[in-house]
């Protein structure tokens, strides 16, 4: 299954429910998959093949989104960017990918335009909001392009669809080539289709889309025909603010995140009742900021994810029913359970294996520190 497929089956099933919401802005499955549609003719008519690249360098918004899976329906790879790259590390990363077409947000043209002679593998710039001399307009190529479905090329699950880049924080960013099965062998085994009778879910999406997290949390998004109500970067207060306005039911989050979120001076007075369940990752969750998160959404489902970049998504977590506090537990019985919470991160999926093994590459017995090594179709094949 490709992910543009994710967005074929919830526009049939659930046509008419909100797809995204951003910015007072709305659309449906039904205009979402047109105006992917449009683009991705767009893209065609430039002479974007397939397994080309197309790079992105702006925030969270719906042309994220929809550029994400035009690209993926005309064959090409998409490469989301760190928008908070200096141009030094555009260059780098852009040269590294070498992109056909690059996707500017409108705060980040100056630099691109800067940088247009070092970067030559770009044949076309397209800004995203307003105009820009010798940038093609985003608004102009969606206008232009034919709403009609069209197959411009067959696409494989083992086709690569999106190309991540790692942080770097041990030299310089990795490419990280996550293909439609990754994506497709994530939601088959953990989330529902989109259900017709049932009430719509609202994912928050506040996580940045050059993120794994992020990709993650779209494609479970679109694939359960959830509303992704989506956030342009993190702001705690705009974040209480989404979550009362949406109704959000689901949420994703970083520890450092959930940590302004829960000492909000203002948090008693938002409503976020709504909210079902609390996904937080990325980063061990001190003990304080969880004990803080389960007094601050009691009776929620706390579910912690384990995975990386190079996995492509979750691989291990530490369940809601793992972190159930009943209230009939002594005060030093609290304490224990929730520092061992705080150190867990549960269980592997139930598509992942996972083994701790030590320098030599030996399995290690349980109590024993050692090295995370997982087998799963969703973890990468190698770096770009």
């Amino acid at each position: 299954m490709i992910i543009t497929e994710f967005l074929d089956l919830a526009a049939m099933l659930v046509p008419e429910r909100t797809a995204i919401a951003f910015e007072g802005k709305r659309y449906s499955y039904a205009q979402l998959k047109e105006r992917v549609n449009r683009l991705a003719d767009s893209l065609n008519r430039l002479g974007l093949e397939k397994g080309e690249r197309v790079a992105i360098l702006e925030v969270n918004c719906n042309e994220h989104v929809e550029a994400c899976f035009a690209t993926v329906k005309v064959g090409g790879i998409f490469v989301p960017l760190n928008f908070r790259i200096r141009q030094e590390e555009l260059i780098y990363l852009v040269n590294k990918a070498e992109p056909e077409i690059l996707f500017v947000g409108s705060r980040y043209a100056d630099m691109a335009n800067s940088a247009r002679s070092q970067l030559p593998s770009v044949k076309h710039f397209i800004i995203i909001g307003g105009k820009y001399e010798g940038m093609l307009s985003y608004d102009e190529l969606i206008a232009s392009g034919s709403a009609e479905e069209k197959t411009f090329t067959e696409v494989k699950d083992e086709d690569i669809a999106v190309l991540l880049f790692t942080a770097g924080t041990t030299g310089f960013p990795k490419g990280v080539p996550q293909d439609n099965n990754a994506y497709s062998s994530y939601v088959l085994t953990n989330v529902d289709p989109p259900d017709m009778e049932a009430p719509p879910e609202t994912n928050l999406l506040c996580m940045p889309l050059y993120h794994v997290a992020g990709m993650q949390a779209l494609m479970a998004g679109i694939y359960g025909g959830r509303t992704i109500a989506l956030m342009r970067q993190f702001d705690e207060k705009e974040w209480l603010e989404t979550v009362q306005r949406e109704k959000a039911t689901r949420v994703m989050v970083v520890p450092t995140m959930l940590k302004r979120i829960v000492e909000h001076p203002d948090f008693d007075k938002y409503d976020l009742s709504s909210v079902r369940v609390v996904t937080y990752g990325a980063a061990a969750c001190p003990y304080e900021v969880l004990k803080k998160t389960i007094e601050r959404f009691p009776g929620r489902a706390l579910i912690n994810a384990f995975g990386g970049t190079e996995t492509s998504s979750t691989i291990a977590a530490l369940r809601a029913e793992d972190q159930v506090i009943t209230g009939k537990e002594t005060e030093p019985e609290r304490e224990k359970k929730l520092k061992r919470l705080a150190t867990s991160i549960g269980l592997p999926m139930d598509d992942v294996e996972i083994q701790v093994r030590d320098e030599e590459g030996r399995e290690l017995p349980a109590g024993q520190m050692g090295e995370i090594v997982a087998k799963s179709s969703r973890i990468m094949k190698g770096y770009w």
